[in-house]
């Protein structure tokens, strides 16, 4: 069964494009573009990983990673920040926060992928 990534961010066409791209690779990829949705999609969807913009209206991803870390039954899903903001301070933010791994905005596909791949433990060419 393949490895599901649940993809949060505002930009629906972002969105449909990882989606597309992360399907080709052998994942499920789900997406929400609701952040005060995000959470409670994480619960319904279960995923394995979630790739999540910090920059949204209503809440930020700072605010979803917090309500996610408060809740057992997805506190332990690993978290990749994708973000604009590539400051120390938001790197540092997000370790604070258990993020998995952090990616700047606007980054190579391959370079998530392979974020994506060393989180969930998986060696290229031996997913899904």
């Amino acid at each position: 069964m393949p490895r599901k990534v649940l993809l949060v961010d505002d930009n629906p066409v972002i969105l449909e494009m990882l989606q597309r791209r992360l399907q080709r690779e052998g994942y499920q990829a789900v997406t929400c573009t609701e952040s005060l949705r995000a959470v409670e999609v994480c619960r319904e969807e279960k995923p394995d990983l979630v790739v999540l913009d910090i920059l949204m209206p209503g809440k930020n991803g700072w605010e979803i990673m917090e309500e996610m870390a408060g809740d057992p039954e997805i506190a332990s899903t690993p978290v990749i920040i994708s973000t604009v903001k590539n400051r120390p301070e938001d790197v540092e933010r997000g370790k604070e926060l258990h993020a998995a791994d952090y990616i700047a905005k606007p980054y190579v596909f391959s370079d998530l992928l392979e974020k994506i791949g060393r989180v969930l433990g998986e060696e290229r060419g031996q997913r899904g």
